[in-house]
């Protein structure tokens, strides 16, 4: 069976978080992960120029076979959805421009697939990726 790389994002301005495993479909592998970010302090488009180049590092070094990122959702705060937004934005352009698929996934759905409740916590989340792909996190 042949083997993927797959690169996971959560978009956002101050900390896009990201991993990277390979599989063949029943075994998976960490090959890398960590966040990119930027400071409250630098304008918002400084933010985006730093994710592009981020996004774009980590395909041109990794190159990732596919892309599942976060789906779309609303907040209250129009504001916060329109930064959200724009980071969103660029990270599938960069994408978009190096050819990579992209698959959107609802939050709730990957806490469905990992841990068997669309309502678990990132915490929970974070434990249970950890034990599958055999790495330690941090407390």
């Amino acid at each position: 069976m042949k083997s993927f790389r797959i690169l996971g994002m959560d978009t956002a301005l101050r900390c896009t978080g990201y991993g990277l495993i390979d599989t063949d479909g029943q075994i998976f592998q960490a090959v890398d992960c960590g966040v990119i970010r930027t400071t409250a302090k630098e304008r918002l488009s400084e933010c985006l120029r730093r994710l592009s180049g981020g996004v774009r590092e980590l395909v041109d070094n990794y190159h990732p076979d596919v892309v599942a990122i976060e789906g779309g959702f609303f907040q209250l705060n129009a504001k916060v959805t329109m930064v959200l937004g724009a980071a969103r934005g660029v990270v599938m352009a960069i994408l978009a421009e190096k050819q990579v698929p992209i698959y959107e996934y609802a939050p709730r759905r990957v806490k469905q697939a990992v841990c068997g409740y669309g309502n678990a916590s990132k915490e929970q989340v974070a434990m249970l990726v950890s034990q599958i792909l055999k790495i330690p996190i941090a407390n």
